[in-house]
């Protein structure tokens, strides 16, 4: 009765408590780092500026999307992509960093109506590839002055700029997309 079995099963139990406690540790322990992790995303959250107006002026738009030859327009454009950027970087080395937001709202502004207007369509259903191509060159010169900007920028104003070169990255796809569709080459029907 009170041989060495009872002493196995004392001792099994308590290695069994000490188990459930350090499991019960562990879960506590990662229930604390979560919630603290959680707490400094908000705290991120309130500390960062908030996102400027993506709006550029109406002259601006209707200059640059006056001619007719869809090249004409890529070119417009990425003057005045190159003159906002220009505009950043230099409110960015003055400490004014509610410009350079400003600024950048203007580029994504004219980036995103500018690719718009590229993709539509003529009467015969196609697309000026050309002013596409175009365009899309023109931006690959602008990603690693954005990058630079970003660097330069305090955490509480990286964000947007982070977005800036996500929406550049999303507009040079999708001027890339049309020159790899099906309607880009003719294939031949072989189900006959």
């Amino acid at each position: 009765m009170f041989g060495p079995r009872l002493l196995e099963t004392k001792a099994h139990r308590f290695r069994g408590i000490g188990f459930r406690l350090s499991i019960l540790c562990g879960i506590l322990a990662c229930t604390f780092s979560f919630s603290n992790s959680a707490i400094a995303q908000k705290q991120e959250l309130l500390d960062s500026a908030p996102p400027p107006l993506l709006v550029a002026s109406k002259d601006e738009i209707k200059l640059i999307l006056a001619p007719a030859d869809n090249g004409d327009k890529a070119k417009l454009a990425l003057e005045a992509l190159a003159i906002h950027l220009s505009k950043a970087e230099a409110a960015s080395e003055a400490g004014d960093y509610d410009g350079t937001y400003t600024e950048l709202g203007h580029f994504c502004a004219i980036m995103q109506r500018t690719l718009s207007a590229l993709l539509v369509y003529d009467r015969d259903g196609r697309q000026d590839l050309n002013g596409l191509k175009k365009f899309d060159i023109g931006l690959r010169r602008f990603l690693l002055r954005l990058e630079n900007l970003r660097g330069e920028m305090p955490a509480s104003h990286e964000a947007f700029a982070v977005k800036t070169i996500r929406y550049l990255q999303d507009a040079r796809d999708a001027a890339l997309k049309p020159m790899f569709a099906d309607t880009v080459v003719a294939v031949p029907n072989t189900d006959k």
